[in-house]
């Protein structure tokens, strides 16, 4: 029984026990540590996808400064600067003397072929000739 303000009227109030709150202090710190993890993580994979990236960057930039500025006399390099897009570039008889035709790489295309039927051959022939020292079952 209590009374009008719902106090009891004999005895103690007992409360009943709930689940225990945690205070502030003890859900901030270890929140923050996690929090303070994953970014963390977070930065680590993005520094490396960022050296990945600057890897091929410069071995991309290292493979066209190869190509763009290859054995060409400063003549032939001012020509192939000054061409527009998509132009032709003539090239003097000192600097295409040694680039390679569509014809040459096929014949070489062609003697490489030859090379590996060859070696084909003699591998197949090798297998044949060696006698079969499996032992027979009696």
């Amino acid at each position: 029984m209590r009374d009008s303000d719902g106090y009891p009227l004999e005895g103690v109030d007992e409360v009943p026990k709930g689940p225990r709150v945690p205070s502030l202090r003890e859900e901030t710190i270890p929140r923050l540590v996690q929090l303070l993890m994953d970014a963390n993580r977070r930065e680590q994979r993005a520094n490396d996808a960022l050296e990945v990236l600057n890897r091929k960057y410069h071995e991309l930039k290292k493979d066209y400064n190869a190509l763009n500025h290859r054995d060409y006399c400063e003549t032939c390099q001012t020509k192939k600067e000054s061409t527009p897009e998509g132009g032709c570039v003539e090239l003097c008889t000192l600097c295409s003397g040694n680039r390679e035709t569509l014809q040459s790489l096929q014949r070489e295309l062609i003697k490489k072929e030859e090379q590996v039927r060859y070696w084909q051959d003699c591998y197949e022939t090798a297998l044949s000739e060696i006698p079969d020292t499996r032992l027979s079952q009696s």
